[in-house]
């Protein structure tokens, strides 16, 4: 829930917050300074619209959508920052908690469009080891769909048109691709097309 929360909370040009500030009590200070869920959408100046994402051990992926001018950079350094602060701090180590400093490529086709959120979202099945997605293998299908649908850390539920806790997720632009569930679930498992199912 953490770092759900602080997608939210880092993605404002508003917030002026300080390493060390709880994001929770930035949350809710927030919260009190506005009327209604919309008086909290409008309140707010996104730096990017997040379209995907998946959090993983030592990484993450996001899809994004810069809005306000440098809104990538500023975004990802505020993750970056804040979560390794507050992980460190809550699990009693130090150093750096993710692989390096964040990479981005720029979205120039269609196609890296539409792979893009399945590639993320599908991400999450490399927690579980005996599965081999990324080697083009895999060996239960039901079982990487549960897993799916059951791990928090990624907006996959998200495109299964689940609640969001808060307004995070801006999949605007993909539901041209992808308007319906059922379509998204469709498309994931076209990519089994391209993979070989061990019996």
């Amino acid at each position: 829930m953490r770092f759900y929360t602080s997608l939210f909370v880092f993605n404002d040009e508003n917030y002026r917050g300080v390493l060390g500030l709880d994001v929770n009590a930035v949350l809710h200070q927030f919260c009190d300074q506005v009327t209604s869920i919309g008086d909290l959408v409008t309140k707010r100046k996104p730096l990017v619209n997040i379209v995907s994402f998946c959090l993983m051990p030592n990484h993450f992926h996001f899809l994004l959508e810069q809005i306000a001018e440098q809104g990538v950079p500023r975004f990802m350094h505020r993750i970056a920052l804040g979560y390794a602060e507050y992980f460190n701090k809550k699990n009693d180590r130090t150093g750096r908690l993710f692989e390096g400093p964040f990479k981005a490529v720029l979205v120039q086709r269609d196609a890296q469009l539409e792979h893009l959120p399945r590639y993320i979202h599908l991400n999450a099945l490399d927690l579980i080891t005996d599965l081999n997605w990324g080697e083009g293998k895999i060996a239960d299908w039901a079982r990487a769909e549960k897993f799916l649908e059951e791990y928090s850390w990624s907006s996959h539920g998200m495109y299964l048109n689940k609640p969001q806790l808060l307004p995070v997720i801006k999949k605007a632009i993909v539901e041209q691709i992808f308007d319906t569930p059922e379509k998204y679930i469709n498309f994931l498992k076209q990519w089994l097309g391209h993979c070989e199912i061990v019996a």
